[in-house]
């Protein structure tokens, strides 16, 4: 619930005169004055929807339609304190280790999938604020970019073009149809959007040159070099099983062995690291539709996000590469890379 509730008393028959209102009038002042009243029961006295149907006879649907209409009519008037000015001590502890801007968002969850999509719809309303007025906008799949963006505010940002910055159809993992989510954002702040017709993985190298030449891919992939923000999403280690899917789960076993044996502790935008932040040479990486890494280091502002228990060393090899203007992290997953860092450093004696 919102941080100060404030309920307007609008005075009812007692208060007022009826001399000279109209019918029109009084209808209007009845309806403001059971607004009022259904908004003191349930945000004053602090009934439930169903108690409050049973005392005055509505229906539990007739009580929400009257709970809304009180707040569009300015009859209830939330306020909620703004976000914190200066960032908390843990943000800047792990911005001065990663040597990267950090924004640590609220949240205690453990699961994997739970942290994640917290993180996304917590870093939203802020994010907002990022976008840029024209040029392009380019963000990944992922679970916690698919939060963010449906999270987000509406905005109006018409010279805008929002583009995929990988590959990937996926109907039955909607989190990983990258194209859907660029659909989405650019519904939700009001710009255009070019979708990149190729799948996040192909069979071959060679197939991958190929349609990355093609020009209903090149359509889209040109607007790569035209991009102001960047949102990237950050996938665990393949030996990670988070319990949703991921860009991981198009390995097999052997891949996933390949890949843990090669140093790989995840991936920023279809690009495999090590948590020293150097990056992973690997065919799955040659055969997946991604932003180039120049393009992506060339962005003037990159965006990484992802929580959760799986994502700790994720997050410290995102920043290690350089790649990352801004890190967008919850607490726990903050907590335990500032811990991981500081056991690098006490290991190697500094």
């Amino acid at each position: 619930m919102a941080d100060e509730t404030r309920v307007e008393a609008i005075g009812s028959g007692a208060d007022q005169s009826a001399t000279g209102q109209s019918a029109t009038d009084q209808s209007a002042a009845s309806q403001r004055e059971m607004l009022r009243l259904v908004s003191e029961l349930y945000y004053l006295r602090q009934l439930g929807q169903p108690e409050i149907a049973s005392l005055t006879g509505f229906s539990i649907s007739k009580v929400s339609r009257l709970l809304a209409a009180a707040r569009a009519a300015g009859v209830v008037r939330i306020s909620v304190d703004s976000a914190p000015s200066e960032p908390p001590p843990l943000a800047r502890a792990l911005s001065a280790a990663l040597e990267v801007e950090v924004w640590v968002t609220p949240g205690h969850e453990t699961a994997p999938a739970a942290a994640a999509r917290l993180c996304g719809v917590a870093a939203a309303p802020r994010l907002a604020e990022e976008l840029p007025e024209d040029g392009a906008i380019g963000l990944t799949g992922g679970f916690t970019v698919e939060a963010l963006v449906s999270a987000l505010p509406a905005a109006s940002r018409p010279r805008t073009v929002v583009v995929p910055l990988v590959g990937g159809w996926d109907s039955s993992n909607p989190h990983l149809n990258s194209n859907e989510i660029a659909r989405r954002l650019a519904e939700r702040v009001g710009a255009s959007v070019r979708l990149l017709h190729a799948p996040g993985l192909l069979d071959s190298e060679a197939t991958t040159a190929a349609l990355l030449a093609d020009s209903a891919v090149t359509a889209t992939t040109r607007f790569w070099g035209e991009l102001r923000l960047a949102i990237v999403g950050m996938s665990g280690a393949p030996r990670h099983i988070p319990g949703y899917a991921t860009v991981m789960d198009r390995l097999d076993d052997s891949g996933r062995s390949r890949l843990a044996a090669r140093g790989a502790v995840g991936d920023v935008a279809g690009h495999l690291v090590r948590l020293d932040g150097s990056l992973v040479q690997d065919e799955w990486e040659r055969r997946t539709i991604s932003i180039p890494i120049e393009t992506l280091r060339s962005v003037p502002r990159v965006v990484g996000i992802a929580a959760g228990s799986n994502k700790v060393e994720t997050i410290v090899a995102g920043a290690r590469t350089g790649l990352l203007h801004l890190l967008i992290t919850d607490e726990p997953t903050a907590t335990a890379a500032l811990a991981l860092i500081e056991a690098e450093s006490a290991r190697n004696g500094k």
